[in-house]
């Protein structure tokens, strides 16, 4: 199989009733209905469960995104509590598999939502399957450590209680496909600053107010940016504009 970007073409405007499915949950952004952009037309998308917590945690999310067109994907392993076998490789290279197995039963490349740790699987995934990752999206992820410390990193940690430098670094290290941050300030899990990284063409960070980690996904305005992100087009990411 290509590892490639496949070819995806233009999709057609979304119906006037699924945008108000989607409104159900959560008001368009005005530039969506201008645009006449398609939500979803069957994109697929892997969505990770919240640190401590299952696909439950997800559930309310990956639905309000499969009335609108998009295909979600649970990641099949219940509750995240790291990697149990403190190696994140062997966690990355099953979940690596989980990536080229959506891409090849839904013909598309694949949104990554992580929550929290699991933003971090989504971020190593996309920098290992970067032909077949469309975007990630992170919410609340501690992937900058060197900003602060968060109990979430423990199951990294080596013998000492400490995340390797060199793990550090490539934690740090921004996937080679777009990428939006997502974090609040009244996040008491994880430090906000440990969910930054600095703009680039293909990468942003973004505060919301006022949210707490384990409400994140629920959030109206989280919501709203994950909507606008994913209704770009395939070819043209741009920062979100509030």
């Amino acid at each position: 199989m290509e590892r490639g970007s496949p070819w995806v073409p233009s999709r057609p405007p979304i119906p006037g009733a699924l945008l108000q499915q989607w409104q159900g949950w959560h008001p368009v952004p005005r530039a969506l209905h201008e645009s006449g952009a398609s939500l979803g037309e069957g994109q697929a998308a892997l969505v990770f469960p919240m640190f401590g917590a299952g696909p439950e945690s997800t559930a309310r999310l990956r639905a309000a995104l499969d009335a609108a067109g998009f295909r979600t994907h649970d990641w099949g392993y219940g509750e995240d509590t790291g990697p149990r076998s403190g190696s994140l490789r062997n966690r990355l290279r099953r979940l690596e598999e989980l990536v080229i197995d959506i891409f090849e039963a839904e013909r598309s490349i694949v949104t990554l939502i992580g929550w929290g740790f699991s933003g971090i699987y989504a971020r190593e995934l996309a920098k290992r399957t970067a032909p077949l990752v469309r975007q990630v999206i992170t919410l609340g992820t501690p992937f900058n450590a060197a900003a602060g410390e968060c109990a979430m990193l423990r199951p990294l940690q080596d013998e000492t209680g400490r995340l390797p430098p060199d793990l550090q670094q490539q934690l740090r290290e921004r996937p080679p496909v777009p990428c939006t941050s997502i974090y609040s300030m009244s996040d008491r899990a994880v430090p906000w600053q440990m969910c930054v990284e600095p703009d680039s063409p293909l990468s942003q960070s973004i505060m919301v107010p006022a949210a707490g980690h384990r409400t994140l996904a629920d959030h109206p305005e989280v919501r709203r940016i994950i909507a606008d992100r994913m209704a770009q087009p395939e070819d043209d990411w741009h920062p979100f504009a509030g």
